[in-house]
């Protein structure tokens, strides 16, 4: 029996997802949209506010909102742009790095942890997926 490619890509896109979700949230208190918009903040350095709505594809209300919370936490800094005084430009804190840095070490632990119970084929399997979903995002 034959799988057709619409229902391998729905297969592998729950599946994709379900683990980001998954390495992102495990171990901190972030979240997968607080953890999204600091990694952007580290990826791209500082972004205005509506830099960052447009980034993660939501509402500029949405991101006030959640640019409001990190500041209050502490993971971001939030400050007036000199150049246009209605714009705020928002970047990572060390705080805000140092969760990433944790989230990172942990979610890595996670799945090695994951991958240490899989065969030798089931590695090799993943293994090659990984560099074919690599080279899928490079096109």
């Amino acid at each position: 029996m034959s799988v057709s490619t619409r229902e391998i890509s729905s297969s592998l896109r729950i599946a994709v997802l379900h683990l980001s979700r998954t390495l992102r949230g495990n171990g901190t208190p972030l979240g997968e949209s607080r953890h999204s918009v600091l990694a952007a903040l580290r990826r791209h350095g500082a972004m205005t506010v509506g830099d960052l709505a447009r980034h993660e594809r939501v509402t500029m209300p949405s991101m006030s909102k959640l640019v409001s919370t990190l500041s209050e936490e502490g993971y971001v800094a939030c400050e007036r742009m000199a150049e246009d005084g209605r714009k705020v430009g928002v970047s990572l804190t060390e705080k805000g790095e140092n969760i990433l840095v944790t989230a990172h070490v942990e979610g890595l632990a996670w799945l090695e942890e994951r991958l240490g119970a899989l065969s030798r084929e089931e590695l090799a399997t993943l293994g090659r997926a990984a560099a074919i979903m690599r080279g899928m995002c490079e096109e």
